[in-house]
Formats: C-alpha cells, structure tokens, sequence
C-alpha cells in the first residue's frame, strides 16, 4: 500500500520577505469610572491610601515585636507584604517596582501581591501620594491604585481552592505536606531596555552604548540568580525552625527542572503553625496547594477470558521513534508489546522501588493498557505480523493503587525523566496519562503544568497529556463532581460539562504540552443500560475547556470510551464493554491479554502519541512543534457539529479541534496540499516573517465558483514565567498570525504588516477578511467569546470561494514583546497551511505543486536582480 506522504507529500512553505512588524493603531481605552472617581477626589483617595499605608506599617512592626517574643523565625528584613487592588486595564502591575513595591504575582480582578523592596516603610510609595494630592507631574497613576488591603486577605489570594475550604480547620500540631511558589526575581522584572541607536550616532558611540547595556543584562541575570539563591536559604531556614522540611532539595538546592526565570517551586513538610505564618507573613509566597490527588483509574472487574491471539508483533527498526510512556510501569513481557520495549531503558523512580518497572495495579493494570494504546491505535491484530511503529519506554512512577508519593514533587520528577530519556536516548515524545483529580486552577499556572512548558522550551520535546476524568459516582473534594452529581441536579449531558467542575485536570492546561480528550467510537442501548450521548461525541467523563487565561484545551479527542445509564433515581453509572476501546491487558494477575473493560483519557492520550511517532519516523530531522502542529491540522470536527443550530463554542470547548487523522497528518491527496515550514523558523519580538503561496488560475477561475477548505496552523514555544496570570507576561515572546483579505493585493497585505513598505497606489486593498471560525480577536470569528491567538497552538479554518482568492496568498507571523525585553531574544515556531476542495473530484494537489515551483523561480530570478546568490 502506497502511502500518501509518498504519493502526495507536504510541500515547503517559501518565506517571502521578513521585517519590522507595523505597529497595531493605538487602541482606545475608557478611563474606568473608579479610576475617574479617584481623580476627582485627589484628597479623599489619596488620604485613604495613606491611612491604609500607616495601618499596614505600624501593624508590621507591632508583628515584628510580636515574633521576637514568641521566638518565631526571623522574616526577611526590609521586606513587608502588601496587597493593592489596580486598575487591571490601565495600571501596569510591573510598573509598582518604581514605587518600591516588588510584584510577587498577578491575581484576578486587578489585585496584586507585593512585598515592599528594601523599603519597609513604603517612602517611595508615600512620595508618588504626595505628589498626585498635590497635583504634581508623576502622580496621576495613584488614582490607579485602587485600595491597599491589610495582609488578612492573603489566604485567600495563595491558597489553592481545597486548601483554602479546609484553612480554617488547620491545626497547629499537625504536620501537612504543601506545594508551595517562590517568586525571585526582585524589583527587575525586566532587563534593562536596549539602546536604539541614533539617526547621527557613529559607530564607534554606538558600539559602546551597546556594551555597556550588556554589562548591565549580565548584571541583571546574575542578581536574579542570586537572588533565588537567597530566598532559597531564607525559605529553607524559615521551614526547619519550625522543625520542617523542604522535600526535593538536591545538593543544598532546588532542582533546575523546578525553577523558571521568575520562581521556582517546592513540596515541604511544616506544622500547621509553620503553615499559617508562612502564609501570613512569607513576603514571597505567591502558591501553596495540597500535593495533587490522582485521578482513579475507571476500569471493571470480573471480566471472562477471550482468545489468545497468534498475531506476531516485531521490533521497530533501530533508529525509530521512542515514546516513553510516565505511568504505571508496563508488562514488558506481554505478547504483544515485549518486541517494541527498551528494555535497557525501563526505570522506576517510585521511592523503595526502584528495581521494579512492571505494572502492578489490580484488574490488568494501567501502563500496560497506555503503552497497548501507543501500538495499536484502533483495533488489535488478532493474526499475522507488524513491525511496531516506535520504541516504548517504560518510566514508572505510580503505585500498584495507581497513586504517586508525596515524596515526589512532579516538576523534578518530569525534569529528571526528560533528563534521563531526552539526554540519553533522544526520546522527544513523552507520553503523560496521568492528571490530577480537581480541576486545574485559572489563576496562574501551576508548578507541574510550567515545567512542562519550561521543559519544552528547553528541548525539542512533544508531552502528550490527558485532559483528566470525572468521577463516575462521587465528588472529589468539593471542586470536582461526579457524573452522577451532574445528572441527579437534571444538568444535562454535554452541556454539564461545560461547568467549571468539568474543567481540565492539572497539568492539562499547560500551554506547550498537546492536551487530548475523548470522546465515543460509537453506542449502545441494551436494557436496561443506555449510551449517554452518542458516537463521535463528547465522552460523558472527559473534561473540557476552556483551559486557563481562555485557551483552547483539550486541542484534539480520541476514542477513549463511553458511558452508559439506567433509569435509576439517582442513575447508575456503568460502561460495557460495547462502549470501551480494545486495549493491551497486563496479565500478571490472570485474566485475558486484550480486553475491553476501561474507558478515560487515559487511553486517548496514547493515539494520538501514535500519530506523533508516525509522523516522528516519516520527519525524523522535523522539530516536535511541526509534529504538533500537523496533528492539529489534521484533526476535523465530526459531521455532528455541521448543522448552524449547533453551538459552536460548547463544540470546542468539548473537543477542541476534532479528532485528528493520520493519514491527512502524515500527507495529502489529490485534491488536498499543505504546505509546512522546514526546520524550526525563529522570530523576534516585533518581527513579522511573511509566507506567500502562489494560486493558479485555473484555481481561481470566476466560472469555477469552487469551495475551498482553509487552514491554518501556527505553532510556536516560548520560555514561561509562572508569576504572572496572562500569556503576554506568561510568556517570554508571544506570536499570531494574520492572513490576506478577500481579494487583497500582495503588495498591499505587506505595506499593512510591515512598518516601512510602501504599495503601489493601484493596488487591491482587499472587500473584507475571510469569515474564519476563531478569529484573530475573540470577536472576530464565527465563535465568539474565544480567540485562536491565545495559546501557543493556533489553528482556525473557513471555506471561501475560489475566485475570492488572489495570485498569491499572503500569511504574516509576527512576534510580540511578552516579559523578555532583549531585542535578540528568538521563539521557534512551524507554520501550515492547507487548501482542500471540498469536492473530493477536484485535483488542486498538482496544479498547486506546479505554482509553487514557478514561486520559488521568480524569487530567484528576483534575487539575481538584485545582485544576490
């Protein structure tokens, strides 16, 4: 069988020409009424400021007396914690370090946690008072500055949702296990601006000016490293005089997998005393939580034996793709996976049990299923013989009870697997089943969730994550209800699982990793059992979106399952084996080597890590963010979401992008091309890289009228910050992307995309944009309320009419400042786009090929004008 990455392969997309991206009009901004209200009352506003600055600090050093006669441990000196509500749409929260205030971290609805820098009195902060009572120049933003609230608040602002219910019932004696942040990155948020250099400057001056900024950023980096050195040692010395702990220190400090560029995280065993002063009175404390609950493993018991199959698997070929698979360690001697296993390669990092690497979880394990699901995607061979796709790996770290150790805090447990597999073997596909049991917080990202995405950075890694599962018939906590809940209180199925106890379990929110849910391969109705829903929709258990800071999460669905109901009151909850993919079994406790009998994300997860070695072994000198990218791009909303009385939002707050395909993944056909950047294209802030992709005529004939699906997939990484609660200041650079208009002149898409380009005054401006179904800005699109620029996988789709399209279509990528300031900081990103007839007998592949080649003739012909090579 011919493939069709061999018959009809992706083609390279040309860059066309790069520059300064042209600035976007300044946007208008209504003063808010609160902000106005201050400004009218400079003296009222300004007095209360005041008297809640005086409250604060008298109360500190009443605190500080306090301690020394109790014997508490000693807090940093000159730093005292604030919390100040801002005008979040006006007031910059990076801007307070010049009124000697540090940002420890963003909050929701403008409330900021702040410690004073080396200025225990707030003087810097009294002076700008002064100055907008007095109506001085340098004191209007006070009235930005909303309130000023005493440090009772904290608990509120720091504590996770489950530990903040329980806050009031800690007791002093009892030891707890926390997860706690550390924000370290002091009153320089950002590095010093670069200079930009002189209309007259020579450049010998110049030179200088420039060096001089480097002495100045090497300084900066140094004291951020310093700095988290000390507050190390501060946390540390506060935790042990409390005869506590800091679990994960290594060599007298945390981990590298565990810090980013502004905090670094840690687990640590305190009092509950210990815990309420840190929580109180820490100054760089910005996160504490309770260690992450895994979610249950939904799977039957008692089970009847099938057949043996005589299918032969055998081993890929030396250089394929490696998966490794983080659970509950493999049966590496199963039939049907021990060819595929690196064997040298298995390790436990479960603390005690460290030789052991099998699958020990009851009832034909965990693992084992996943690392099945890696192999066989859809069915099990029951005869004959295949080569396996990839190398599985097998790093176990849960239990037989499928729970992971409070002893392992899992941003150094993820940094050391990506260390040990990525360093040694090359392993770039990290297959990640397990999720915690609430949902992921929206606040700001968690520890587990941004070592993911720091480890991305770092690396040319791909996480394939699980979206997480709801419980079938009992709450988690108080945050997650079960699907039982759900229905007893009449919410209906799908729409309940758009609430926010349905959200996606940590770390499926992480922005870098490639989320997946799952939904039904088909239903059943056996009395007195009924389906809940039908195939190819939302599975009843799987969580959904939409992610943090509103990203599209989960991206993609597989088949991982179904659920069924009877009449019951309240229902009972059951799925039969009709409803449950086919998957490995382990037998190191008997029972049958396939079977049907467990349904979740977990198993959803695992097919697409197939795609992803698939298109690792056809592209094996492709970077992960392409392999991410065409799996995007393949996927496809089933025919259930076409008719317009279907809402779209709930649509892909559900399942994302759709289900992904491998052969549109892996190739084209005739009449589909997709055209991809080769290698990892790098952009600067402020850059704007533009595609061009040249269209027949035939193609875009007015007599041909012929629909055409379009798609675009951008996908990029950058380096995180875990401090802040929105992905311009999460993110070092962020990027979108924007597209020519109906009927919009090459030469005119970039006179508007970049900042010194003149077009030709005969040129076509364009109707209007293309109808696309995100949009650019969340009010853009078909969908309302979402944008597709919001994440770091960015895909949208419409269908035009041929002739709306002109000669050469036009695709901008353009970089914009996130909190790294340095103007040669880079971000790697791919680039696709696709153009489908959507009648099947219509062949554009060929014609498109064709144009494309005479592109890149006409660029070198171009070039050899200008006297180029």
């Amino acid at each position: 069988m011919v493939k069709s990455s061999d018959q009809f392969p992706h083609i390279q997309l040309k860059l066309k020409t790069q520059g300064i991206a042209a600035s976007p009009p300044p946007a208008s901004r209504k003063q808010n009424p609160q902000t106005a209200k201050n400004l009218s009352d400079r003296w009222g506003h300004g007095r209360k400021l005041r008297s809640s600055i005086d409250s604060l600090v008298s109360y500190w050093q009443d605190i500080q007396e306090q301690r020394e006669e109790e014997g508490k441990p000693p807090l940093p000196e000159k730093a005292k914690p604030i919390i100040l509500q801002i005008d979040p749409n006006a007031f910059d929260a990076d801007d307070l370090r010049k009124y000697g205030i540090e940002v420890i971290s963003e909050v929701e609805n403008g409330y900021i946690i702040g410690a004073s820098a080396n200025d225990p009195e707030f003087s810097e902060l009294q002076k700008k008072l002064d100055k907008f009572i007095q109506q001085e120049r340098g004191g209007n933003k006070i009235a930005e500055i909303w309130d000023i609230l005493d440090g009772s608040k904290r608990p509120e602002y720091i504590l996770s949702p489950e530990l903040l219910n329980e806050w009031d019932k800690i007791r002093d004696e009892q030891i707890y296990r926390v997860d706690v942040g550390i924000a370290c990155i002091g009153t320089k948020s950002q590095l010093p601006n670069c200079p930009k250099r002189n209309d007259e400057e020579n450049d010998e001056k110049y030179t200088k000016r420039i060096n001089t900024w480097i002495n100045k950023r090497d300084i900066t980096y140094q004291e951020w490293d310093s700095l988290k050195s000390t507050r190390e040692d501060e946390l540390t010395n506060f935790v042990n005089l409390y005869q506590g702990d800091v679990i994960n220190i290594v060599d007298g400090s945390i981990p590298r997998s565990a810090e980013l560029s502004d905090s670094f995280s840690c687990r640590i065993q305190i009092s509950g005393k210990g815990l309420k002063d840190l929580v109180f009175n820490f100054p760089y404390i910005f996160d504490v939580s309770e260690p992450d609950e895994f979610a249950e493993i939904i799977q039957r018991q008692g089970l009847s034996d099938r057949e043996e199959p005589s299918f032969t698997l055998e081993p890929p070929e030396p250089n394929a793709p490696k998966v490794c698979v983080i659970d509950s360690g493999i049966q590496e001697r199963h039939s049907l996976l021990k060819a595929a296993i690196d064997s040298e390669n298995s390790r436990s990092w479960i603390p005690g049990e460290n030789d052991k690497t099998a699958d020990y979880v009851s009832n034909g394990g965990h693992g084992t299923r996943v690392a099945g699901a890696v192999l066989y995607p859809s069915t099990i061979p029951r005869s004959g013989k295949e080569k396996a796709v990839c190398w599985l790996q097998n790093a176990r770290v849960l239990d037989a009870n499928s729970k992971l150790s409070k002893q392992l805090f899992p941003p150094n447990l993820l940094g050391d697997i990506v260390g040990f597999y990525h360093s040694k073997t090359g392993t770039r596909i990290f297959n990640h089943s397990i999720t915690g049991s609430v949902p992921c917080r929206t606040q700001y990202m968690s520890a587990w969730a941004a070592a993911i995405d720091q480890l991305t950075w770092n690396n040319d890694i791909l996480f394939i994550v699980a979206a997480g599962n709801l419980p079938l018939n009992h709450k988690i906590g108080f945050t997650r209800l079960s699907v039982r809940d759900h229905l007893v209180a009449n919410r209906v199925y799908p729409d309940y699982l758009l609430e926010d106890s349905c959200r996606v379990a940590n770390p499926a929110q992480s922005f870098q990793s490639l989320t997946v849910g799952s939904i039904a391969l088909n239903s059943a109705n056996v009395s007195p059992w009924f389906s809940i829903g039908q195939k190819d929709r939302v599975s009843a258990f799987s969580c959904c979106g939409l992610g943090i800071w509103e990203t599209i999460k989960p991206e993609v669905v597989e088949y991982g399952g179904y659920l069924a109901q009877d009449g019951g009151v309240p229902p009972n909850i059951t799925y039969p084996k009709d409803l449950c993919p086919e998957l490995v079994r382990s037998t190191l406790n008997g029972g049958p080597a396939i079977a049907s009998d467990a349904v979740g994300t977990s198993f959803a997860a695992p097919k697409v890590s197939h795609i992803a070695a698939c298109l690792a072994g056809e592209l094996p000198d492709e970077s992960c963010l392409l392999y991410r990218a065409l799996i995007v791009q393949s996927a496809r909303w089933p025919e259930w979401t076409k008719p317009d009385n279907v809402d779209k939002l709930h649509v892909l707050r559900q399942i994302g992008y759709g289900i992904p395909n491998l052969d549109r993944a892996l190739g084209n056909a005739p009449n589909r091309i997709t055209l991809i950047t080769r290698g990892e294209q790098h952009i600067k802030a402020r850059q704007a890289h533009i595609y061009q992709v040249k269209l027949p005529e035939k193609l875009r004939s007015q007599g041909e009228e012929l629909e055409i699906l379009l798609e675009v997939t951008l996908s990029y990484k950058a380096q995180p910050r875990r401090t802040r609660r929105n992905r311009r200041k999460y993110l070092s650079t962020w990027l979108d992307w924007d597209c020519s208009k109906r009927g919009e002149d090459p030469e005119r898409f970039l006179a508007r995309t970049l900042a010194k380009y003149d077009a030709p005054e005969n040129s076509d401006k364009g109707e209007s944009i293309f109808k696309w179904m995100l949009g650019k800005q969340n009010n853009y699109g078909k969908i309302k309320e979402v944008s597709r620029s919001t994440g770091t996988l960015q895909k949208d789709w419409t269908v035009v009419k041929s002739f709306e399209l002109t000669e050469a279509f036009c695709i901008a990528i353009v970089g914009h400042e996130g909190w790294n300031n340095e103007p040669e900081a880079t971000v790697p990103y791919s680039l696709l786009v696709s153009f489908e007839a959507v009648e099947a007998n219509i062949p554009i592949y060929a014609a498109l090929v064709e144009a494309q080649i005479e592109l890149v003739v006409e660029q070198e012909v171009e070039i050899q004008a200008l006297g180029g090579s």
